[in-house]
């Protein structure tokens, strides 16, 4: 689900501001992020539903490491923890978005004919991978304590940073949510929200997406482009690609 379409901004967005704050107003706060938790997988899941299978396994097998490193006392079992959730995270990202990009350059190389699995690629896989292993890490390293699922869920798929980052880390967020002053709706901040994400819908559809158009045809005329119209694409291209990141950050 993309920021700037309309199931977004007229149903999505309003749906989970309304039983955000209704839930949390009626101090059912457990239940506010379990509510939020669903709307960030129903967001990440709008365009392939085989993407939920993916994130929530990862979830799973992480939260159930921390589970078990709870209840470890030696520094051995630590260690064995840290390697399993190094090598289980990465082995993921490499599987989903690696693999057939290290199997062609085998088949390049050695002149095989290994059959490529054309693996659909997850959204922001590497972004939850990462944000993951983070947490794993400094588990195992005795710097961040077990949280409950509640919040280890909520920590992972918070939508407005699901897809395209930025990369948080358990401390910077989980408080957030602890804070039940962040979780009471306030007119002056929904208002400056409101226009930061206006801007960033202006960014991304009135300047990036119309520079995409002039991109996409200098694209496709290449062989026929003298120098200046060359010039004049390849700064188009970069405007709108300045314009659609930074369009997506003040939206997110």
């Amino acid at each position: 689900m993309l920021f700037n379409s309309y199931i977004f901004i007229f149903l999505f967005l309003p749906a989970a501001l309304l039983g955000w704050y209704t839930l949390n107003r009626l101090q059912k706060y457990r239940l506010a992020q379990i509510f939020l938790s669903g709307m960030s997988l129903w967001f990440y899941g709008y365009f392939n539903t085989y993407y939920l299978l993916i994130i929530v396994a990862s979830i799973l097998v992480n939260y159930l490491l921390s589970y078990i490193m709870k209840f470890s006392r030696t520094r051995l079992t630590h260690r064995i923890g840290l390697a399993a959730g190094i090598s289980i995270n990465l082995g993921i990202l490499f599987y989903f978005k690696y693999y057939d990009f290290f199997i062609e350059n085998i088949n390049l190389l050695f002149r095989s004919d290994f059959h490529l699995k054309h693996i659909l690629l997850p959204l922001g896989i590497s972004f939850f991978t990462f944000q993951q292993l983070s947490f794993m890490i400094d588990r195992c390293t005795g710097k961040a304590e077990h949280y409950s699922f509640t919040d280890y869920i909520t920590f992972v798929t918070f939508f407005p940073q699901l897809i395209a980052g930025p990369i948080v880390l358990y401390d910077e967020i989980i408080p957030q949510f602890k804070d039940t002053a962040k979780r009471v709706f306030s007119p002056s901040n929904f208002a400056k929200g409101l226009s930061l994400f206006i801007l960033g819908l202006g960014k991304k559809v009135l300047l990036a997406d119309t520079l995409a158009f002039a991109t996409n045809f200098g694209f496709a005329q290449t062989y026929f482009l003298d120098s200046p119209s060359t010039l004049l694409v390849i700064l188009a291209y970069t405007f709108q690609i300045y314009f659609d990141f930074s369009g997506y950050s003040d939206m997110a």
